[in-house]
């Protein structure tokens, strides 16, 4: 059987009803049906970008306080530090500790900051402290920005903690089924569905990109943190894409 890595994260999941398709049966898009996996090429990547990866992800927070209290207390981040680059202005930086995902790899500030750029999944905040921050986030007005994803030891057990916390908006529940593609969709802007692109789609389609999905969405989290953005959370046994 091969199996793509549990840390793929959407992707991964919205896919999962194709996993009965067997790699020889991966046909030219016009001659099977949906959905099925495109696999990627085994060519190695440009020997030039031998070291690159993804280091962090970076939002604008309206409210630091709310966000560092969010991202920390609810999402388990940790603080690196906070950079005050002026009265107003401040760039923070968050983490999950990288020594071990088992509890067992504690680090302490200053290393989580010596590994800085060595580490990845870091979040950076940016805050500029003024009477009037309109800033827009996806969810309020949707863009080319869907979710930040995380993968956790157990969704439905996230879930039962979630809920013992009246401040999350949990705009998708554990288990609950995708049925149906209307243009108030709420979490349509963090899967690429916004109001704006589904009015566009005809019934059929959307039809279909519901069947297409199947039950992969069943086990998905959505929250959002206090400026509206969306994170999906998803198990950490991830999807099997193909089986051979």
């Amino acid at each position: 059987m091969v199996r793509f890595p549990s840390t793929l994260l959407l992707g991964a999941q919205l896919i999962l009803s194709a996993s009965s398709h067997s790699i020889p049966n991966l046909l030219p898009r016009s001659e099977q049906d949906f959905p099925y996996p495109a696999l990627g090429s085994d060519e190695a990547a440009d020997y030039a970008t031998t070291g690159y990866f993804i280091n962090h992800f970076a939002i604008s927070t309206r409210n630091l306080t709310a966000s560092l209290d969010f991202y920390s207390r609810i999402l388990g981040f940790r603080k690196m530090f906070t950079l005050y680059d002026s009265k107003t202005y401040s760039i923070t930086y968050l983490a999950h500790a990288h020594g071990g995902k088992n509890g067992t790899g504690y680090q302490t500030a200053l290393e989580l900051n010596r590994e800085k750029n060595n580490a990845q999944g870091l979040l950076e905040i940016y805050n500029l402290d003024i009477p009037t921050m309109n800033i827009e986030s996806s969810s309020q007005h949707p863009n080319t920005f869907a979710h930040i994803g995380l993968v956790v030891p157990d969704a439905q057990k996230t879930q039962e903690r979630l809920e013992t916390m009246p401040d999350v908006k949990i705009v998708k529940k554990y288990g609950e089924k995708f049925t149906q593609l209307t243009d108030d969709l709420v979490i349509g802007p963090a899967v690429g569905l916004p109001p704006a692109v589904v009015a566009q789609l005809s019934l059929e389609e959307r039809v279909a990109i519901v069947e297409g999905l199947g039950g992969s969405v069943d086990p998905l989290i959505f929250i959002v943190d206090p400026d509206g953005n969306f994170i999906e959370i998803q198990g950490e046994e991830g999807a099997n894409l193909v089986q051979g």
